[in-house]
C-alpha cells in the first residue's frame, strides 16, 4: 500500500525489478567485482525504493542507479579495500552486455571477439574508478552523459571532460596492446 503518495506499492516495485534489476546488478558488479556485494547492494536499493521512491518520480531507473551507487560507495568506504583486477572471471558482465549472442558464427571470429572483449574488460579495470564508472554508465548502461552526471553527483561539464579523458586513456591502453579503436 502506498500511504500518502510516499514509496512504491509492491506491484510497481516488482515491475521495476523485472525491468532494471539485471542491469543494475551488472553495473554494481562491474564497479565492485564482488557478486555477493553487488546482490546485497541491489537489494538495498530496491528496498529503499519501496520505502522512499515516490510513484511520481520521473526517472526511476536513474534514481535506482544513483541509490545503488551511493550504497556501494558507502559500503566500500566501510570495507576500506581496493578493487583489484585479480577478480576477473571467465564469464563476466561485459561479455553478457556486449551482444555476443552469435554462437553459430565463425569460430575464429568468435575467438577473436572474446579476446577483444577480455582485453577491453582488462583495459576498463585499469582505469581509475571515476573514469571506469562514466564509461560504464554511458556506454554499457546507455545513460546520457547528463544522466550519468546526475548519478555520479557531478556537473555535466565534469562528466563530459571525464568521459573524453576516459575514452582517450582507454583507446591508448587498447592501442598499446595491439587493438585498434575507432
Amino acid at each position: 500500500t502506498n500511504k500518502g503518495g510516499e514509496g512504491l506499492d509492491k506491484a510497481l516495485l516488482e515491475e521495476l525489478y523485472q525491468r532494471y534489476g539485471a542491469e543494475i546488478f551488472r553495473y554494481l558488479y562491474a564497479m565492485c567485482r564482488d557478486r555477493l556485494l553487488a546482490e546485497d547492494i541491489m537489494q538495498d536499493a530496491f528496498c529503499r525504493a519501496l520505502i522512499s521512491l515516490p510513484t511520481s518520480h520521473v526517472n526511476a531507473r536513474a534514481w535506482l542507479y544513483m541509490v545503488g551507487r551511493n550504497f556501494l560507495i558507502n559500503e566500500m568506504k566501510k570495507r576500506k579495500r581496493e578493487i583489484s583486477s585479480d577478480h576477473i572471471e571467465g564469464r563476466n558482465a561485459y561479455r553478457e552486455k556486449s551482444g555476443n549472442d552469435t554462437a553459430d558464427g565463425d569460430p575464429e571470429e568468435e575467438a577473436i571477439r572474446k579476446e577483444e572483449n577480455s582485453m577491453l574488460q582488462e583495459a576498463l579495470l585499469s582505469l581509475d574508478e571515476r573514469k571506469r564508472e562514466i564509461l560504464l554508465l554511458n556506454y554499457f548502461e546507455r545513460f546520457t552523459l547528463k544522466e550519468a552526471a546526475v548519478i555520479m553527483g557531478i556537473s555535466y561539464e565534469n562528466a563530459r571532460i571525464l568521459s573524453m579523458r576516459a575514452k582517450r586513456e582507454l583507446r591508448r591502453i587498447m592501442e598499446v596492446n595491439g587493438y585498434e579503436i575507432s
